[in-house]
C-alpha cells in the first residue's frame, strides 16, 4: 500500500539548539525523505508547513553533461563557445 499520500495524526517534535527539529524516521521512510533534501517553509498564522523543494541546478548540470557527451564536446569547447558569444555580444552593443 502506497502510504506517501496518506494523512496521519499530529506528531510532536521538540525544537533543539539553533531552531532544529527532527522529522521522525517513520515519516521520513514513508515520504522518502533523505539527508540533504531541501524544504520550503511557509508560515500560516501559528502553523508551519514544510514542502519539499526540487533543486534544478543538478538536473540542468546532468542535462548539459549528457549533451556534451552526445556531441563529444569538452569543457574547453564550452568555455571557448562562451567566450565567442561574449565577444559577439560586446560587438553588438
Amino acid at each position: 500500500m502506497d502510504r506517501t499520500h496518506e494523512a496521519s495524526g499530529p506528531v510532536v517534535v521538540q525544537v533543539r539548539e539553533r531552531g532544529r527539529f527532527t522529522i521522525p524516521a517513520e515519516i521520513c521512510r514513508q515520504m522518502g525523505i533523505k539527508e540533504g533534501d531541501v524544504f520550503s517553509l511557509i508560515q500560516l498564522g501559528d502553523t508551519l508547513i514544510a514542502t519539499r523543494k526540487t533543486l534544478v541546478a543538478p538536473e540542468i548540470a546532468g542535462a548539459i553533461e549528457a549533451l556534451m557527451e552526445e556531441e563529444g564536446a569538452t569543457l574547453g569547447d564550452l568555455l571557448d563557445g562562451l567566450e565567442e558569444q561574449r565577444e559577439a555580444y560586446v560587438r553588438e552593443e
